[in-house]
């Protein structure tokens, strides 16, 4: 089933799904509530099924430089972008965990035992199997005093031994409620990541390729570093105007996968 045609039924399927079954006839409220469940429960199997073919649907746009902010603006008012948080998969979990946890109260040791049980309920919320468990290993032990290192540490660990890449089914995750209430069906989605973290940029543009989707491109807004100056395919876009936006934006659309 096509993106357009899982809107219009989840459309369709809304009025049910939100139905109040308390008012009503008596003797027909099994039936409306029997209608209901069958809608929710049909909504949640049509909401996983977009996500999968959003996610197939993706064109990774992983923006950093000191004109980021300027390139998202144009990317996603002018153009219809979606934006995501690069970081928000590691920061979901980080909330998760107490701070006594990470502030002297466990050894690193069981605190990545805490981490790994609330990465598995991730996991599942995200629907996914057979990744590799995120284990402590000596190198990882750093001091974390603040919720910001926790989220440093963490993206480092599952970076190393996940892969990036789930920063690319979590910004998918993200964007689903509202693609869906746009009605979006559209066969490429550009979907932009912005982050200072050049490591984080680097290691998204090498990683996100791992994902069966449209394709993953890094551009650098404003000045960039030699490093990222040696990307295979990195786009400059050194002042990121509205009409330097939209040049990039088609040349993206252009090298998409077809």
């Amino acid at each position: 089933m096509s993106l357009a045609k899982i809107v219009q039924e989840l459309d369709q399927l809304k009025m049910y799904a939100q139905e109040n079954v308390d008012t009503g006839p008596r003797e027909t409220m099994a039936g409306r509530r029997g209608r209901k469940s069958q809608a929710i429960e049909r909504s949640k199997a049509l909401r996983r099924d977009y996500r999968l073919q959003l996610l197939e649907s993706a064109a990774f746009i992983v923006v950093t430089g000191e004109k980021k902010q300027e390139f998202v603006s144009a990317a996603t008012e002018s153009f219809g972008c979606f934006s995501a948080n690069p970081t928000e998969f590691y920061e979901d979990i980080v909330n998760r965990i107490p701070e006594q946890s990470y502030k002297g109260g466990e050894s690193m040791v069981n605190l990545f035992d805490i981490i790994g049980r609330h990465l598995e309920d991730k996991c599942v919320e995200l629907d996914l199997s057979g990744y590799n468990a995120v284990l402590f290993k000596q190198e990882y032990y750093v001091s974390v005093k603040s919720k910001e290192d926790l989220v440093s540490l963490l993206m480092r660990a599952v970076n190393d031994q996940m892969g990036a890449e789930i920063v690319g089914i979590q910004a998918v995750t993200s964007i689903v409620d509202k693609a869906i209430e746009a009605k979006y069906a559209a066969r490429v989605t550009p979907i932009i990541l912005a982050t200072d973290d050049e490591k984080l940029a680097l290691s998204l543009s090498s990683c996100l390729g791992r994902l069966r989707s449209k394709g993953n491109f890094l551009v650098v807004a404003g000045k960039g570093t030699k490093a990222l100056k040696v990307v295979a395919g990195m786009i400059p876009v050194k002042d990121p105007t509205t009409e330097n936006v939209e040049k990039a934006l088609v040349a993206i659309s252009g090298t998409a996968k077809q």
